[in-house]
């Protein structure tokens, strides 16, 4: 179905009821700030979407790095990292459980195999989430150019009305 450039649903946030906008019946201000709403939260949109892509890109590492250690055997010396540039000597203990930081301060004790399915179920979560958000995206994406769209139609409108009167009025 083919969207109609006088409509557009306005959703002041993401959970919030959609309602029904009647761009024509809007001035070209109101316009203006509509669009700039809209362009806002596409942009606080993806940074939501930054936000998930680095939770991927933890949980994919965080797999990676159980996946390495179950070669491991206790004893080993390492370096564990208390920041990403700040390392201090350990020794590696127990290699046949893990902690997992399950969030808000809980850790949960696995086996490392069902550590990597963790975090591959993490993954696939966050990525249907990602799918869903583009989809959002998209749709204010098309919102702000049906704004604009109207926008510069009246601002031309009005464009027109003024030479007419112009040239009435010499």
């Amino acid at each position: 179905a083919a969207l109609d450039p006088a409509r557009v649903r306005s959703t002041p946030g993401i959970m919030s009821k959609q309602q029904r906008v009647d761009l024509s019946q809007l001035s070209p201000q109101q316009l203006q700030q509509m669009g700039e709403q809209i362009e806002g939260e596409i942009e606080q949109l993806k940074q939501n979407m930054a936000q998930l892509q680095n939770g991927v890109k933890r949980y994919h590492t965080s797999g990676r790095a159980i996946e390495a250690l179950k070669d491991e055997t206790g004893g080993k010396e390492m370096l564990v990292p208390l920041t990403s540039s700040l390392y201090v000597p350990g020794i590696l203990g127990d290699t046949d459980t893990i902690l997992l930081d399950i969030g808000t301060g809980y850790f949960v004790e696995k086996s490392p195999e069902d550590g990597v399915d963790y975090c591959k179920r993490k993954v696939n979560m966050v990525r249907e989430n990602m799918e869903k958000l583009l989809e959002f995206i998209q749709q204010k994406q098309n919102q702000a150019a049906q704004v604009n769209q109207v926008f510069n139609a009246k601002v031309m409108q009005m464009q027109e009305q003024q030479k007419i009167a112009e040239a009435q009025g010499v």
